[in-house]
């Protein structure tokens, strides 16, 4: 509404002067004539100054309706500031109590065979209950190679590592992706899920992992 009556100040202005001057001026106008007997009823029965008088009644009541309108709203933009500022309050207490990860690559057999990585805990709080699992590598959207089994543990400390043997079979293709994903439990117990994969040209080039934050 607000921002209706900025954009339009001319029309709210001439407005404005029609009913604080133009209607009384009206009403003066409408006094200073004298129906005849054959439109007697519109003579009149109140005199100026008591029709002025109840005017001036409507202009209040309708200045308090519009004063109240306006705290309602002004009221409904700080309740919505304040929600603002609590979800972004609670969204840094989430994030500072989440668990944060990197993985990196150790080192494998012959042709990415028996790979090993590591899952670092870089934040300040414990991860419990790890579950790796989805264990794969995908070429062109296909999987070429699918592990049955997860792995689970029981926790990652703050600022540890975990290691993790992939038991990875020996790969003779080029330009794929290895994948996995792992779960864990922060320290209010809320799940986190996450989705890891490292592209490799060919199966002697060493893979780096990103990851990433899955619903």
């Amino acid at each position: 509404m607000l921002e209706w009556i900025k954009k339009h100040k001319v029309f709210m202005c001439i407005c404005f002067v029609f009913i604080v001057i133009g209607v009384p001026f009206i009403i003066h106008c409408l006094f200073k004539l004298h129906p005849t007997e054959k439109f007697s009823f519109f003579v009149a029965e109140w005199s100026a100054g008591e029709l002025l008088q109840y005017y001036g009644g409507v202009l209040a009541f309708a200045g308090t309706v519009i004063l109240g309108a306006l705290s309602l709203h002004q009221n409904e933009i700080i309740k919505q500031e304040s929600d603002k500022r609590i979800a972004m309050q609670e969204k840094r207490e989430h994030d500072s109590n989440m668990p944060r990860f990197r993985v990196k690559f150790l080192y494998c057999s012959g042709g990415h065979s028996n790979m090993k990585i590591k899952i670092e805990n870089i934040s300040d709080n414990v991860a419990n209950d790890i579950l790796v699992y989805r264990i794969c590598i995908v070429k062109n959207k296909d999987k070429i190679w699918e592990c049955s089994t997860a792995r689970k543990y029981d926790v990652i400390k703050a600022n540890d590592e975990l290691n993790v043997e992939l038991k990875t079979e020996e790969i003779h293709e080029d330009k794929y992706t290895i994948q996995f994903d792992f779960k864990c439990n922060d320290k209010y117990g809320e799940e986190h899920k996450y989705h890891v994969y490292a592209f490799c040209e060919n199966n002697s080039s060493t893979p780096y992992f990103s990851l990433k934050e899955i619903s």
